[in-house]
Order: structure tokens, then sequence, then C-alpha cells
């Protein structure tokens, strides 16, 4: 008898996470209002995004999608101040009862091989959970393949498709995302400010990073239709 398909607790699992960063909720951003992301709703489609500012920060974003119902979508972005070196928490998990798609990273906001005491620091302490997810859980694991996606990335980044959806892929989902956040939370509470100058580079990376997800983001294309554009780009502009 095949197991009765549900859907993962993602939100209520990392909503409790978050607390670690003691955030205030945000009710702009970039001088717009928005609440009304907190609620919103068209046509078979029902989304929340709530934005948290806490120390060492510019942001942590929250959000959840549903398409009647039937798609979910997941994610959590955690963006560093400008006067901290820290990688960018990236979260995102699409899921249906025919499969999971996911991404789970730490963006460097450093050029890695020019600069490899920031990879060693920021990046190298996900090295197990990077050998468990690829070689462990889902070996031949096919990532993104958008040329762009692949250059903004870490090279520990885990992504692609696993199907069907299981319990058990999605337990195993949900821990390597946790075991990603727990090197972030580590990271964040050891950060201390770095010089303005050595900051330049890693902010314009960043903000090119932050860009490129705009702009190229696939998902919007579906909350265009659900909600209009204006609203479609108030919540890239709050995720992104």
């Amino acid at each position: 008898m095949s197991e009765e398909y549900s859907f993962p607790p993602y939100m209520e699992v990392m909503e409790e996470a978050v607390k670690v960063f003691a955030g205030t909720r945000m009710e702009s951003y970039n001088g717009k209002d928005i609440k009304p992301l907190w609620d919103l709703n068209g046509e078979g489609f029902k989304s929340y995004k709530y934005l948290y500012k806490a120390p060492k920060l510019q942001k942590i974003v929250v959000g959840f999608q549903s398409f009647k119902e039937m798609l979910m979508s997941y994610a959590m972005m955690i963006w560093p101040d400008d006067e901290h070196d820290l990688p960018i928490f990236s979260s995102y998990w699409a899921e249906n009862k025919k499969g999971s798609f996911f991404i789970v990273d730490l963006y460097p906001t450093a050029d890695c091989i020019v600069d490899i005491p920031y990879m060693e620091m920021n990046l190298d302490p996900l090295e197990d959970a990077y050998d468990k997810g690829t070689r462990t859980y889902f070996p031949g694991l096919s990532g993104m393949s958008t040329n762009w996606f692949r250059a903004l990335s870490s090279p520990y980044c885990i992504t692609g498709n696993i199907a069907p959806s299981t319990k058990d892929s999605q337990n195993k989902i949900m821990e390597l995302t946790m075991d990603y956040f727990k090197v972030f939370v580590d990271l964040w509470k050891k950060a201390e400010p770095k010089d303005k100058n050595y900051m330049k580079r890693l902010i314009e990376r960043r903000e090119a990073i932050r860009i490129n997800f705009r702009e190229k983001d696939p998902g919007g294309i579906m909350v265009v239709k659900a909600v209009g554009e204006e609203m479609a780009e108030l919540s890239l502009e709050a995720l992104f």
C-alpha cells in the first residue's frame, strides 16, 4: 500500500528556526509598503511573505506560495548587510506529489578563487552536508542548467529534481536545508564588521546576484498571471 501524500512542514520548521535571529518584522522595504505581501491572493493563488530586520543582516525573507493547492513553493533568503562578509543563505523548494525541486546554498559574496580565505571561512563548513546530500542522499542529482545561476552559486550548491516525492525524500531535503541553515547561523554569530574597501567588491557581487534573480526568476511569470504585474514585482523585490 503506497503512502498517503502530504506537503512537507517547511514553513513551520523554518519560521521556528528563524527566531534565532530575534528579528523585527518589516512593514516597508526600499520605501515601499510590503504589508500587502502578508496575505496575497489571486485566482487559484495564495501567498504570504514576511521580511525581518536583524543585526548584521539586510533582511530575512520567508515566503510561501500555493497554486490551486496542487503546487506549493517555499523560500527563505537571508541577505547580509553592507558591513559583514556573510554569504547569502538561499533555500527554495517547489513541491507537488509528482516530485520536488529544491535549491539550498550559501551564495558567496566574494569571488572565491580570488579570495580563498573567504571560501575557507564561509563555505568549507558545508563540506560534510554537501557530501551527505550529493553522495549519500541524492547521488547523481542534476542541478540547474542556466549559466547565470551556476555563476552566482557556490561550489556547495545542492539543487535538482527528485521524483516522485516521498516522505523519505522530503525529510532528506528538510534535513539538508537545516544543515546549511545551521552553518549560516554559526557564521552569523561570529561575523565581525569588515573594512569598507574590502566590502565594496562584495557588495557589488551581492547586488549583481539580486539583479539577476529579479530579472530572470522563472517563477515570476506565474505570479504575474495570478496577482498582476505590480504585486508580482513587489514580491520579487521583497524576496531578492
